[in-house]
């Protein structure tokens, strides 16, 4: 792997755990996966000359907003089987490679070093796909995220975030639990930068449209949200006064919901020259959501 700043390396390796890949592993483009890849959308439209890519009036023109329902009803046609039961991590080695075989040990260096931009992740029910916004916050990965729920012969696309960005060269990753009989979905974040912050965004399928909805699971003063957030260590828990074995968002676990799990948050005191000092807060399970 090409050596990389700790922070891009961390993040990377975050999301190689949620895309399932493992260390040594020598990636292949299988076939019948190449076979099965389908080119993802491009998300276009005109810029406002009278915008920064900065500012987020850019989010509210109506060309984009007309843009976007254009790209969820040509994500709408992603209804091939062949698509959904091909694994996603087989798909992206394809989407990379470009022809079947497995990757040399240079595209493995380059698949795997962040020369490759995920845009697909999910299993063979849910997908989550990205999609580049080409006039907001273009330095910092500017995107919009859709998730493709598939039911039947029909999929069925939300928009679950609005103009996401990020510091880190691996933005989101992916997983589930089951509560009764509930799916509720999990998109994990990284921001990257100087202090870098973990934020995971719950969403649930809406039984009467199947298209995704907020899932409320924590209390934030007297509201709840879909959203929780918290700061990320890079090294050891230890080093930043933090228990050992201290982990912060495990919110699911074997795809269950957690009992309870610990948010970090940076006190900005130090400790010594190279870290400062965190806290942990816990969150409970009251049988309606966590406080």
């Amino acid at each position: 792997m090409i050596k990389k700043p700790f922070e891009i390396v961390s993040v990377f390796l975050l999301f190689l755990s949620f895309a399932g890949l493992v260390s040594g592993q020598n990636p292949v483009c299988r076939t019948s996966a190449l076979a099965a890849l389908k080119p993802l959308p491009t998300l276009a439209y005109q810029c406002n000359a009278n915008l920064t890519d900065s500012d987020d009036e850019v989010l509210t023109e109506p060309n984009r907003r007309r843009a976007i329902s254009l790209y969820i009803k040509s994500l709408e046609k992603f209804v091939d089987a062949d698509w959904w039961q091909t694994s996603v991590e087989d798909l992206n080695v394809c989407d990379f490679r470009k022809k079947a075989g497995a990757l040399t040990k240079a595209q493995k260096t380059q698949y795997e070093g962040g020369e490759y931009y995920f845009r697909l992740g999910g299993n063979n029910r849910y997908r989550f796909i990205i999609a580049p916004d080409p006039c907001y916050q273009t330095g910092y990965s500017g995107s919009n995220v859709f998730l493709l729920n598939r039911a039947g012969n029909r999929v069925f696309v939300s928009e679950i975030i609005d103009g996401f960005y990020t510091r880190a060269e691996f933005q989101l990753g992916f997983d589930y639990a089951v509560r009764g009989t509930e799916t509720i979905i999990e998109i994990a974040t990284t921001s990257g930068g100087l202090h870098p912050t973990e934020t995971y965004y719950y969403f649930t399928i809406d039984p009467k449209t199947k298209r995704a909805v907020p899932k409320n699971l924590f209390k934030d003063d007297d509201r709840t949200t879909n959203r929780i957030y918290s700061a990320m260590i890079l090294g050891e828990p230890e080093q930043y006064g933090l228990p050992p074995k201290s982990e912060s968002l495990k919110i699911i676990n074997n795809h269950k919901l957690a009992g309870s799990f610990y948010v970090f948050e940076n006190t900005f005191e130090k400790l010594d020259d190279d870290h400062q000092k965190f806290i942990r807060r816990i969150f409970k399970w009251n049988g309606k959501f966590y406080e």
